[in-house]
């Protein structure tokens, strides 16, 4: 491995990642035919979230090999980050071509589907990735909003459960099947879901926001105030959900 290119790496693992940036920057002029260091570089700007420079870099990767796998999924991330859903499609897609057992990619274009409001097409790249990875918690979490969008509350209640069993900590996998008990007509059960969602993430705008519609459609009014005073008070200003918080408490 070149020099440049091992202190990139090095530097990234260290957090120094303007540092690692340069030294990948000198590792691309180094190695001028080796696509890895403009794949490291633009993956990790990718990470940063400077998305357009992430692109230049896995552009000009891709253009010393076409088929980098690595360099093509880390574009497909870019893409759907930047919302040109269509673009991530087909490199997610190249990607499984190559590496048929691919799980991120075939995760990461169901999520790219999904946002393009191909559900059907969505819940089957997700089924795959559970076939293949059977405590994909990710995966089992968006194909129960899949099903939920398509209005298959069995299916969606079994998934956003069974991605509470394969991974700790996700307080959204219970704030989702909060609203699939609501939407079968259960409210205790809705309130026990957002109970714990919150006791994972006390300031969580969303489930504050559905937590806090139960209690006024349940005739609680103070309980459901408190949830949306936290909400306005915690939530970023330009949050949906505290705007139209703020509505319900006409404070706009």
């Amino acid at each position: 491995m070149a020099l440049h290119l091992e202190q990139g790496i090095q530097l990234e693992e260290e957090e120094r990642f303007r540092e690692a940036i340069a030294e990948y920057d000198l590792a691309a002029l180094e190695e001028p035919e080796n696509p890895v260091p403009l794949y490291r570089k633009g993956a990790l700007l990718n990470e940063l979230g400077d998305f357009e420079h992430a692109l230049l870099s896995l552009n000009a990767a891709l253009t010393i090999n076409s088929r980098d796998i690595d360099a093509l999924a880390a574009r497909g991330d870019v893409y759907s980050s930047l919302k040109r859903y269509e673009e991530a499609i087909a490199d997610f897609s190249i990607v499984v071509s190559i590496v048929p057992d691919d799980v991120d990619s075939y995760y990461n274009r169901g999520l790219a589907y999904a946002d393009t409001g191909r559900i059907e097409r969505a819940i089957q790249d997700f089924s795959t990735a559970i076939q293949m990875d059977p405590n994909h918690g990710g995966a089992y979490n968006n194909r129960g909003l899949a099903f939920f969008r398509s209005g298959d509350y069995a299916a969606a209640l079994q998934d956003f459960t069974q991605a509470i069993t394969v991974r700790s900590g996700f307080a959204c996998s219970y704030t989702h099947r909060g609203r699939v008990q609501e939407a079968l007509g259960d409210a205790g059960k809705a309130l026990e879901d957002y109970g714990k969602a919150l006791d994972m993430s006390p300031t969580d705008a969303t489930t504050l926001f559905f937590r806090g519609a139960l209690y006024f459609a349940l005739n609680e009014p103070e309980r459901g105030r408190r949830d949306y005073e936290v909400l306005i008070e915690t939530a970023p200003r330009d949050n949906a959900f505290r705007t139209l918080a703020m509505k319900k408490l006409e404070l706009v």
